[in-house]
C-alpha cells in the first residue's frame, strides 16, 4: 500500500516538475500565453517621441459617434427602452430630406459631438456603460501614444494619438472631406511643434487606424482626398491618390470593403442594438446614405431573387419600390409624418422619400465604383494592413422572394457583423473560386483575429499585431524623416 502511494506521489511530482520546466522554457512547453513582456526594447519603442514615429488618427464606424442636437442633448449615445420606444429623438437623428436639393447641401442642427467611447445604457432605471472604442484607445495609449483630448502627459511635448469623429450618416466621401481638412490641421500644429523642438521642418505623414466603416473612410481619403463624389451617375476619374500624400500606414478593422447583407436586413426589418430590444425603424435607417453605400457589393453576387437564382440590382431605385423595402414601403409613412412635419399629404411625402433613395443610390453606386478598383497604381510608401474576424457565423447571402421578404441563405465566417470574405474583398466569394485569395487590394498583411465586431479589438492577440504594425514595421529608406539624419533619439 505505501509502495503504491509512493509511486501516485512521485508521479504527482514528475508532473509537478514537469510543469515548472515547460513554464521557465522547455522545448515542450505547450502552454498558451496571453500579452506582450514588456522588455526594453518594447519600453524604448513605446516611450520613444519624435519624428521617427507617425502620429496615429483613429477613425470610428457606424453608430461610432455622439449626436447631439441643438439644445445640447444626446441624439445618439444614450440607449434606454422607454426612449427606443417612443422615437421622439428620430426626427433629430434622421438625415435630412428634401427633394431636388443635393445631398451635401441637406444639413441639420444636430452633429457629430464625440467618439462614443462608452455606450450609456439605462434599463429599469439602473445605468449600465457598454466598452465601445476605449479598448482599441487603451491599446494604442499602452503602446505610448499620448492622446491629444486629455492634455500632455509628464515629459511629453506633443500628442501622437488623434480621434477623427464624424457623421456616420453622411455620404462616406464628404467624410473624407472632413478627415482630409483634419489631416491638415493636426499636419500643420504638429509641423510647428517638431520645428520648435528640433528646428527644422518635416514632412508629417500619418498612420490611420479604422474600425469597421472608418476603413472605408480612411481608404477612399487615399484614393481621392477631400474630392467629394458627384451627385449624378458618370465616369469616376482615376484615383489621383492625393490623400496618400499625408498616409503612411492604413490598418483597417473589421471593415466591410465589400458591404455585408445586415445593411439590407435592417433597412427591410430594422435595427434592434441588442435582442428584445425596440426597433429603429427602416425609414429612419434608409434616411442615413452610409447604409446604402455599404449594401453587398453587387460583384460578390450575394443577393439574389428566390426561385431563379438571379442578381438582384441593389442600386436600382425600381428594386426598391418593387419589393418596399426601406423609404419605399407605404408602410413607412407613419414615420415620415414625423421626419417631414410641413408635409401635408402621404403623396407628397413619398415623392420626397424616393427622391432621397434615388440620391443616396446613385451616391452608393459611385463609392462602389470608387473603392472597388484595384490598387496596382497606388504609392509604393503607402501600406494597407487587415485585422478581422474569422471566428462568428456571419450573415453573407440573402434570398428575397416576391413580396420582398428576404431571408439569409449562407453564411460565412466573420466578426458577425462582417464576413472575413468582405474584409479581405475576397472576389472568390462572388465568382471563380481558387485556392488562395483574390482581392483588388494589394494588403500588406492579413491577419485573422477570433472576436465579434468590436470584440476583435478587446483581445490579447489583436494588441499584440496592431503593436507590431505601428511600432515594428518600418522601411527606414522611405520614412521622410529618416531621410533628413536624424537619429533615433533626438
Amino acid at each position: 500500500m505505501r509502495l503504491k502511494l509512493w509511486i501516485v506521489i512521485s508521479g504527482l511530482l514528475a508532473i509537478s516538475l514537469l510543469n515548472v520546466a515547460c513554464a521557465t522554457g522547455s522545448y515542450q512547453d505547450n502552454n498558451l500565453y496571453h500579452g506582450k513582456i514588456n522588455d526594453r526594447m518594447t519600453l524604448m519603442s513605446t516611450q520613444y517621441e519624435g519624428p521617427l514615429r507617425n502620429p496615429v488618427i483613429v477613425i470610428h464606424g457606424l453608430l461610432g459617434a455622439k449626436i447631439t442636437g441643438k439644445d445640447g442633448k444626446t441624439v445618439w449615445g444614450h440607449f434606454s427602452p422607454a426612449q427606443m420606444a417612443s422615437g421622439k429623438h428620430f426626427p433629430a437623428l434622421a438625415h435630412p430630406m428634401k427633394k431636388g436639393v443635393p445631398l451635401p447641401q441637406l444639413k441639420n442642427e444636430t452633429y457629430p459631438s464625440g467618439l462614443l467611447e462608452q455606450s450609456e445604457v439605462r434599463i429599469l432605471g439602473l445605468q449600465f456603460f457598454l466598452g465601445n472604442y476605449e479598448i482599441l484607445l487603451n491599446s494604442l495609449k499602452n503602446a505610448g501614444y499620448v492622446p491629444e483630448q486629455n492634455g500632455l502627459l509628464p515629459n511629453k511635448h506633443f500628442p501622437s494619438l488623434f480621434v477623427f469623429y464624424y457623421d456616420w450618416r453622411r455620404d462616406i466621401s464628404e467624410n473624407a472631406a472632413e478627415l482630409d481638412r483634419f489631416i491638415k490641421q493636426k499636419k500643420e500644429m504638429l509641423r510647428k511643434q517638431y520645428r520648435a523642438m528640433y528646428g527644422k521642418d518635416y514632412n508629417i505623414q500619418f498612420d490611420l487606424v479604422g474600425h469597421s466603416m472608418g476603413g472605408l473612410v480612411a481608404r477612399y481619403y487615399l484614393r481621392y482626398g477631400g474630392k467629394v463624389l458627384p451627385d449624378q451617375l458618370q465616369k469616376l476619374p482615376k484615383p489621383d491618390w492625393s490623400g496618400a500624400k499625408n498616409v503612411d500606414k492604413v490598418i483597417v478593422i473589421g471593415t466591410p470593403n465589400a458591404g455585408y447583407a445586415d445593411t439590407l436586413l435592417e433597412m427591410r426589418n430594422g435595427l434592434r442594438l441588442v435582442s428584445g430590444s425596440p426597433a429603429y425603424p427602416p425609414a429612419l435607417l434608409g434616411t442615413f446614405l452610409s447604409y446604402y453605400e455599404m449594401l453587398p457589393a453587387p460583384e460578390m453576387g450575394l443577393v439574389r431573387e428566390k426561385g431563379t437564382g438571379r442578381v438582384i440590382d441593389l442600386y436600382d431605385l425600381n428594386t426598391w419600390i418593387k419589393y418596399k423595402w426601406g423609404l419605399a414601403d407605404p408602410e413607412q409613412d407613419k414615420w415620415l409624418i414625423r421626419f417631414l412635419p410641413g408635409i401635408k399629404t402621404a403623396k407628397e411625402r413619398r415623392e420626397i422619400a424616393l427622391d432621397h433613395l434615388r440620391k443616396s443610390l446613385i451616391k452608393a453606386k459611385l463609392f462602389r465604383e470608387a473603392i472597388s478598383s484595384g490598387t496596382d497604381d497606388a504609392p509604393q510608401d503607402v501600406s494597407l494592413w487587415l485585422i478581422a474576424g474569422n471566428s462568428v457565423e456571419t450573415n453573407a447571402g440573402l434570398e428575397v422572394d416576391k413580396n420582398g421578404e428576404i431571408t439569409v441563405s449562407e453564411r460565412a465566417s466573420g466578426d458577425g457583423k462582417i464576413t472575413f470574405a468582405s474584409s479581405c474583398q475576397d472576389n472568390r466569394a462572388g465568382g471563380v473560386w481558387y485556392p488562395y485569395m483574390v482581392s483588388p487590394i494589394k494588403w500588406k498583411a492579413v491577419y485573422p483575429v477570433p472576436g465579434g465586431h468590436m470584440g476583435i479589438m478587446n483581445s490579447s492577440f489583436f494588441d499584440a499585431i496592431l503593436r507590431h504594425i505601428l511600432l515594428d514595421i518600418r522601411n527606414p529608406e522611405e520614412h521622410p524623416a529618416q531621410k533628413k539624419g536624424i537619429s533615433a533619439a533626438p
